[in-house]
């Protein structure tokens, strides 16, 4: 059996260096955790939004949940017709 020496080249595959220590010990116990930054919500403007945005903003929205709604619907007549035909 041979074994060949290791060599680093230097690459970082995962940066862990931001990571904590978990408490294995005390598992009820926190973590001593750093607070969050400040602009880690985009979607929180400081300036309010014109009543146009929040239209749009609504409008989107109610598109958006339409469109999963009728999938569904869709599915279900799929499988109703499906049944149906089959206990026919």
């Amino acid at each position: 059996m041979r074994k060949d020496s290791f060599e680093d080249d230097g690459r970082t595959v995962a940066d862990m260096s931001g990571l904590e220590a978990h408490p294995m010990l005390r598992p009820g116990r926190k973590a001593n955790r750093t607070p969050e930054p400040p602009n880690d919500r985009p979607w929180e403007q400081d300036t309010p939004w014109t009543f146009k945005e929040k239209l749009w903003a609504v409008l989107g929205v109610l598109k958006a949940t339409l469109l999963i709604a009728a999938v569904y619907l869709a599915g279900l007549g799929v499988l109703l017709a499906l049944l149906f035909l089959l206990w026919k």
